[in-house]
């Protein structure tokens, strides 16, 4: 791609003419936008382009969808300032896609979200041994029923509240992580990958249980006889293999494939999922809601579709990973639906049926409709940034093709010999005065000055705290919100600099019971360990103490005595 010798399909275009059903807005004045009209044709793919600071997002969240879910009935917050939304009643819904969280619970999978794990559960109903005992489709549920395991409630994990830590989860003893009862694993349904008994293992499955090996011993056994939670195992590009005759499961699981995700595991908690990939699993239900509706109706296009509001969607992807995309937006559009996106990547503006391009320039140089039209329209204006960068990308894609790379091992040994120093451009801070500074890494630096000279200002508020901000801007969400970093020191620019680790000075003494583990913090974190990690044996033989529920203790009882239960024998309580 970065050759030119692939580009992402442009697609075919669908032209905007005098009729096409458009959604208008009004007199936007909403923060930085200056009282503009802005026409959406429908049915199209729209791109919202600009500089940072332009007002695309104020436009998109904070005055479009706002507006439509009020005119649809849904709850919402105050739509921004503006005169009038026009052209409402073209539309069904309105639908806005980004890149929060899907579910905070781990039960919440790809298969259960897309609705293929439903279908799933039907095949396993229909088994030899479901049959013969009685077992529904529900029993081969880890949201409810029985047939979960009672310890963990079917998400195969328990979670522990840390007292000073995020919290964990922990495999759950019981079921293993299958989040099964036994019995309910019995259960198996016949299924062959392509290419027939010479076809390779599947490396994700895991043998079953009580079993020595896993799936790379046993060839096509394993492969056979699956029980519900080595499907779960399953990739999605695996499930859809296996299950390519039952159409109803591939009918849902292929819009997972179509958006990119096929590496996913499909009992793979969602909270684990990124933001990017957390978006298009969003657009992936969409997908498998679509596909359904036009299974169920004769009309293969809708009368009236839905409006999808994306915000930057190829966040995060690969070249490759774009094309998919905008293969599974086309989708969308071919069954009567219409989408905004926001978005900054030059491959999705050039596939785009209309460009809406705001500006010229970010805050309150913004907030003007610079120009609109189909992507050549754009790229023919003058004075729009983004009609340049389109001029520029298509002379990029056309004269300067690339047939052959350098070796990466000279771009990482340039990329390192620059790196040898820690550059500070412009310090400010405290009484710093515009001081630019070059510290070499690998070495022992000094920094020395009268009292009142800057040294802890450099050290301290610009290199430990720049260092600091940075490395926490690496972890998640819910890391960053109990570290909160320092504000952004009065400094240009901090370069090549990495985590960075302050060890203070202290001046009191600790009292007689403070220790090498108290003043160092460690005796906190093991005293934590203890608690929650510690194993009670009995004072007696030694055997581990673990906690049982009713259910547990009942099917032990019910085991055969080789497997050290009691079936068949009298237990006597008194």
């Amino acid at each position: 791609y970065l050759g030119a010798r692939k580009q992402v399909d442009i697609g075919l275009r669908r032209a905007v003419d005098a009729g096409t059903p458009r959604l208008i807005v009004q007199g936007a004045r909403q923060h930085n936008l200056k009282n503009i009209t802005v026409e959406f044709p429908l049915q199209r793919l729209v791109c919202v382009t600009g500089v940072s600071g332009s007002g695309k997002s104020t436009l998109m969240q904070d005055l479009l969808y706002p507006a439509l879910a009020r005119h649809f009935g849904k709850p919402t917050e105050t739509p921004g300032a503006h005169d009038a939304l026009l052209g409402a009643d073209w539309l069904t819904d309105a639908v806005f896609v980004d890149q929060s969280p899907i579910g905070k619970t781990a039960r919440s999978n790809p298969a259960s979200y897309v609705g293929a794990f439903d279908e799933i559960r039907k095949l396993f109903a229909q088994a030899p041994l479901a049959l013969q005992r009685g077992y529904g489709a529900g029993m081969f549920s880890f949201n409810a029923g029985d047939g979960r395991c009672p310890t963990c409630g079917g998400s195969g994990f328990e979670h522990v509240e840390m007292q000073f830590l995020s919290d964990v989860y922990l495999r759950c003893p019981d079921c293993d992580g299958r989040r099964y009862r036994a019995e309910i694993l019995d259960v198996k349904i016949d299924r062959r990958m392509p290419g027939g008994n010479d076809a390779p293992p599947l490396a994700s499955l895991t043998a079953p249980q009580g079993g020595a090996a896993g799936l790379g011993a046993a060839r096509r056994p394993a492969l056979r006889d699956l029980s519900v939670a080595d499907v779960l195992e399953l990739t999605i590009s695996e499930a859809v293999q296996l299950f390519r005759d039952d159409r109803e499961v591939l009918r849902v699981l292929q819009p997972i494939v179509d958006v990119g995700l096929e590496y996913v595991k499909l009992g793979q908690p969602v909270p684990t999922l990124s933001g990017g990939e957390a978006q298009r699993l969003k657009l992936a239900g969409f997908l498998a809601e679509t596909a359904q509706e036009a299974s169920a109706s004769r009309q293969s296009v809708a009368r009236k579709g839905r409006l999808f509001l994306f915000d930057e969607p190829t966040t995060g992807l690969h070249f490759d990973d774009i094309a998919k995309l905008m293969r599974a937006l086309r989708k969308l559009l071919g069954a009567g639906h219409s989408l905004i996106v926001i978005e900054h990547n030059l491959d999705v503006i050039r596939a785009a049926d209309w460009i809406v391009d705001l500006g010229p320039e970010g805050g309150e140089g913004g907030g003007e409709l610079v120009c609109f039209g189909t992507p050549d329209d754009v790229a023919a204006h003058l004075t729009s940034h983004t009609g340049k960068a389109l001029r520029d990308y298509e002379h990029a894609l056309h004269g300067h093709r690339v047939e052959e790379g350098l070796p990466l091992q000279s771009v990482l040994k340039r990329r390192r010999e620059a790196d040898e120093s820690i550059r500070i451009v412009n310090a400010r801070e405290h009484n710093l005065k515009s001081m630019d500074v070059s510290i070499p890494r690998g070495k022992f630096s000094v920094i020395t000055g009268v009292s009142g000279s800057g040294k802890s200002t450099l050290a301290f508020d610009i290199l430990f705290n720049e260092g600091q901000r940075r490395y926490l801007e690496s972890l998640n969400a819910y890391a960053r919100s109990i570290v909160q970093p320092a504000g952004r020191p009065e400094v240009d620019a901090v370069y090549g600099i990495p985590p960075t680790v302050a060890i203070e000075q202290r001046l009191s003494r600790g009292g007689r019971k403070s220790t090498v583990a108290t003043t160092t913090e460690v005796w906190h974190f093991l005293r934590l360990l203890y608690v929650k990690l510690g194993l009670q044996h009995c004072t007696k033989d030694g055997t581990p103490v673990r906690p049982q529920s009713a259910e547990s203790i009942a099917a032990q009882l019910l085991r055969a005595p080789e497997q050290g239960g009691h079936r068949g024998q009298h237990v006597g309580l008194l």
